[in-house]
């Protein structure tokens, strides 16, 4: 079975498309992916050889100069060469100041420049009638470039769409005072309403964004969960002296202001002796303003960016794992529907997790009604929750069983995958 994956990030080890895609796909039988990216970056992967990207640069050269090609094709291994060689190299000053305002007016020009549609070229129709995809699996958002892409490759192929939703871009429940965003959304809720028809399966990350769009879009939804073995437990002993509590990932989405308020409450705990420190790694671009807000140096160390295979080893021998989400009105809109696939690493470490959030946030509604995890639901709650944690080791030892206990039950991969497989089959099968 040949899947064709469309998704707007490139396919790396270092991001969470990469990462999850990598974890769902691999291992499973008679299957071959390629890729197309609407966006710029290289991949970094030996899992999909073949990959095609289109970036909003070469799109405007193509129409300066027409003899400029739109799409960038890589091939593995070559590309994982390239990337070797252009290791050390800064990352871009302007890509960094986009990630971190999110300023409305980046979107409308990215999306006016994917409107002149160059860039269904011969290059692109090539790519995909060398691959023959017999499912084209895209990602569910309010992207323009990623839905006209979407609506091209339907009609151009015929293949089955499945769609894969993370978060909630479809309903109305968001706070903006841009209008921008406003009319973006209700131009991108019309082109996700017809992708949702034209999917012959729609997934989603949680199961309240099952409920939801299963209501919304008037169709069965069904969650796909990130996985692994679950084989053996990891042994746990509270060990280190202070403890060392970790997060990893985005601390994007107002996730550095709930971070600022546990290192709040660790400068207290920690004020006759350093009973613990939380390291945080990410390779979200700390500005200034989130420099200040992490500044308690006896209690918070910002470590930067690590590679997956480092974060795994640096989570076993945490005490602690830390999740995080916003308790602003803007941002725990944004991620109500979001399951973080972070978590399910966290479960595979089996260590306790500490989590600070609303309930109406999905990771956190999960996280409780698993009971997965201690739990401050209240801004005020930290400190207290977090002291509580922190002075029993026995409380540790119990939620680092019950966080083991709660990927046993729910993120078997292999599991997860028998059930992709048989949904797949199922869709290429009734095709006539």
């Amino acid at each position: 079975m040949r899947v064709l994956v469309v998704s707007c990030t490139p396919w790396r080890k270092d991001n969470n498309i990469g990462n999850t895609f990598t974890n769902i796909f691999r291992g499973m039988d008679n299957i071959e992916i390629a890729h197309i990216c609407c966006g710029s970056g290289r991949p970094d992967t030996d899992f999909v050889r073949y990959h095609l990207h289109i970036g909003e640069k070469d799109i405007l050269r193509n129409l300066v100069n027409p003899k400029h090609r739109c799409c960038r094709t890589y091939i593995y291994p070559e590309c994982m060469e390239e990337n070797n060689a252009s290791k050390g190299k800064s990352r871009s000053l302007v890509f960094d100041f986009m990630r971190i305002h999110r300023f409305q007016i980046f979107f409308f020009i990215r999306d006016l420049i994917w409107s002149f549609k160059n860039w269904i070229c011969d290059d692109l129709k090539g790519f995909v009638e060398d691959f023959r995809p017999d499912i084209i699996f895209g990602m569910f958002l309010d992207r323009s470039c990623l839905n006209e892409m979407l609506f091209f490759l339907k009609s151009y192929t015929g293949a089955p769409l499945v769609v894969y939703a993370w978060d909630d871009v479809y309903t109305l429940r968001q706070f903006s005072l841009s209008p921008y965003f406003w009319i973006n959304r209700l131009i991108q809720r019309r082109k996700l309403r017809r992708i949702s028809g034209l999917s012959s399966l729609m997934y989603v990350i949680s199961e309240k964004q099952r409920e939801e769009y299963s209501g919304m879009l008037g169709r069965e939804c069904k969650i796909l969960y990130k996985g692994f073995e679950f084989d053996r437990q990891p042994s746990y002993e509270v060990k280190n002296r202070p403890l060392k509590l970790v997060y990893s990932g985005n601390i994007g989405t107002g996730r550095y202001k709930t971070l600022s308020l546990i290192g709040s409450a660790l400068h207290v705990i920690n004020k006759e002796n350093v009973k613990a420190v939380l390291y945080i790694y990410t390779a979200t671009p700390i500005g200034r303003r989130i420099r200040r807000s992490l500044n308690f140096p006896e209690s918070i160390r910002l470590m930067g960016y690590a590679s997956s295979e480092d974060i795994a080893v640096i989570q076993r021998e945490a005490d602690i794992l830390v999740h995080a989400e916003s308790f602003d009105l803007r941002d725990r809109l944004r991620v109500r529907q979001s399951f973080s696939t972070k978590l399910v690493d966290y479960f595979n470490c089996g260590r306790c997790i500490f989590a600070a959030g609303s309930k109406d946030v999905a990771s956190i509604d999960y996280l409780m009604r698993n009971h997965a995890a201690v739990i401050a639901y209240k801004k005020s709650g930290i400190a207290y929750k977090l002291g509580c944690l922190i002075s029993s080791p026995q409380l540790i030892k119990k939620y680092a069983g019950r966080s083991w206990e709660c990927g046993t039950n729910n993120h078997r991969i292999r599991v997860i995958q028998s059930n992709l497989q048989k949904d797949l089959d199922f869709i290429v099968r009734k095709i006539p």
